[in-house]
């Protein structure tokens, strides 16, 4: 096994951990919220979502990839991005709190502008340990990374699950919201404290360099997000929230595993691929075993989904909701397709080219915008997730291209790499559709038992065929000389 794989797999043993337990946490946020909210609120729940992502990504300004990506960062440097952040959380601040009843008018929903305004404190808290966060990635200290957003989740949990009950359901989640952010970054400063300290130093001729790739990247992500969103943004101010909050649930039921699958690889293998930046040869080793990794792990619970998707709705969240399966069902190509397209941008970043990244993202953005426009003018919210998924495949398509065109990526051998994860899914989604008629035919009513069953016979057959066809694989994930990669 490769020095580059090693590093991807130790860092991802910790971040694996972590994600299985804030997924668990987050599907059973939203099965709560799902339960107790109205469709409507739900679709302000997608609302919220939005914005906040958008607000994240500018906040951010892409200095935190450019700091990763960067081999060498002096002291005057850290300590002028630094203040940098503190600046540009409050200007973040005071825009969403000053916009928020332009936003709530987009969305013809008055009630949003409190909520916005609620949302936008987090801004004043978390810049404070947002580069803390970089650095400890860019140190490759992913255990310590990990038990910070675990502990975070659940105590943002635990806050929910108290003011959910004493008051609205949508004002606990925004409150949750915010103290999930602002005390991770008080943690990440706290954690960070001995290794190193912001100086009262601002000389931004000395962050220049930062700009030009940082700039970059702000504005690919921007557009990156913009593409990836504007479902959500056209669903809401055309078709209402309610609406939206049936794409919601699927959405979000689909893309919680699939954003928190994806940071298990991609996160990690970043700052790995940014230190053999000039090795064509083992960038395209690493992101064939990253494909193949994360199409093992998505491919069986995102088409496994599809599978127990009736049984797994009504169980979770109740016959009201039964009119998001076939729109969850279409979602989940969406969510493999994202998945397996996720490793393009952690090479483009390595290789330094967030330009190509950008100019790649902006004419996606638009086939995305034009195409989901058309779609919701439609008023058939499944006609959305169809386009969204096309568009998607396209996307995917595009990606492969700029991949074989950065570091000479096989296309024969990135085929192979997707093969076996795909046969080995199929085969365990039949077995899963076969176990759970035979289940319902012995326990007609639909319950966790019933649910339980199905995907545990299913996962254990699953198991059962990795391991007999990638014995070396698995002995390799699991074998303790990895865990001295990230000492």
């Amino acid at each position: 096994m490769s020095a580059i794989t090693k590093q991807i797999l130790g860092g991802a043993k910790w971040t694996s951990l972590s994600t299985l337990l804030i997924t668990v946490i987050q599907i059973g946020q939203f099965a709560l919220l799902g339960n107790l909210m109205t469709i409507s609120e739900f679709g302000l729940v997608g609302m919220i979502t939005t914005i906040t992502v958008f607000a994240q990504i500018i906040f951010d300004m892409g200095i935190g990839a450019a700091l990763i990506q960067k081999e060498k960062v002096t002291d005057n440097q850290l300590s002028t991005l630094y203040w940098l952040n503190i600046l540009f959380g409050l200007l973040v601040f005071g825009a969403l709190f000053a916009l928020s009843p332009l936003i709530a008018d987009f969305y013809h929903r008055e009630e949003l502008t409190g909520l916005i305004q609620i949302l936008s404190i987090m801004f004043i808290i978390a810049p404070f340990g947002q580069q803390f966060q970089y650095l400890l990635q860019k140190d490759l200290n992913f255990q310590l990374l990990s038990k910070i957003e675990v502990l975070s989740i659940l105590l943002s949990f635990a806050v929910l699950i108290v003011l959910i009950f004493s008051g609205s359901s949508i004002v606990a989640y925004v409150i949750s919201q915010v103290f999930l952010y602002s005390f991770r970054g008080l943690a990440y400063f706290a954690v960070y404290q001995k290794k190193w300290r912001p100086s009262f130093v601002f000389k931004l001729t000395e962050v220049k360099e930062f700009f030009s790739f940082g700039g970059f990247q702000l504005a690919s992500r921007l557009v990156n997000r913009i593409g990836a969103n504007i479902d959500m943004i056209l669903i809401g101010r055309f078709l209402g929230a309610e609406a939206l909050g049936i794409y919601n649930l699927a959405y979000q039921i689909v893309t919680i595993p699939v954003l928190k699958i994806n940071p298990i690889i991609t996160r990690v293998a970043f700052p790995v691929f940014s230190k053999h930046q000039n090795d064509h040869k083992v960038i395209s080793e690493g992101f064939l075993n990253m494909t193949k990794m994360l199409s093992f792990i998505t491919f069986p619970l995102l088409i496994g989904l599809i599978a127990v998707s009736e049984l797994f709705i009504e169980v979770f969240f109740g016959e009201r909701w039964l009119v998001a399966i076939p729109v969850l069902n279409v979602l989940a190509i969406v969510g493999i397709l994202r998945v397996i397209m996720n490793p393009n941008g952690s090479v483009l970043l390595a290789k330094g080219r967030a330009d190509l990244a950008f100019y790649w993202d902006f004419g996606v953005m638009i086939l995305y915008g034009l195409s989901l426009y058309a779609a919701v003018m439609s008023g058939n919210l499944l006609m959305v997730a169809w386009i969204y998924a096309a568009v998607s495949f396209i996307n995917f398509l595009i990606g492969r291209w700029l991949v074989k065109y950065l570091i000479r990526l096989s296309i024969k051998d990135y085929a192979a790499a997707l093969m076996q994860p795909l046969l080995l899914t199929l085969i365990m989604a039949g077995v899963a559709y076969c176990v759970n008629v035979l289940i319902q035919s012995i326990l007609p009513d639909k319950t966790v038992l019933q649910l339980s069953l199905s995907v545990a016979i299913s996962a254990v057959c699953y198991g059962i065929l990795v391991f007999l066809f990638n014995k070396q694989i698995v002995r390799n994930l699991f074998n303790k000389r990895t865990r001295g990669q990230l000492r």
